[in-house]
């Protein structure tokens, strides 16, 4: 069973795009930055940074866009 959910985003911040993927920053609610991934524009996950800056979490949506970082999900 999947029971992920979209985390609330306060603000979308920047969006990366490289063929099928695509990553968006934001920052939520409680003030803390993370990014939300997508292939072939279907959300996957997001991964939030709590105590990291906004560079932290554009670093990870460029690295996912551009195939360094890889996703993990459980099932």
């Amino acid at each position: 069973m999947n029971d992920r959910k979209m985390i609330e985003a306060k603000t979308i911040l920047s969006t990366f795009l490289d063929g099928d993927l695509k990553a968006e920053t934001f920052i939520d609610y409680n003030n803390n930055y993370g990014a939300r991934f997508y292939r072939n524009l279907i959300w996957i996950t997001d991964e939030v940074y709590k105590g990291h800056s906004q560079q932290y979490a554009e670093d990870a949506a460029e690295n996912y866009v551009l195939g360094v970082k890889h996703l993990y999900i459980r099932s």
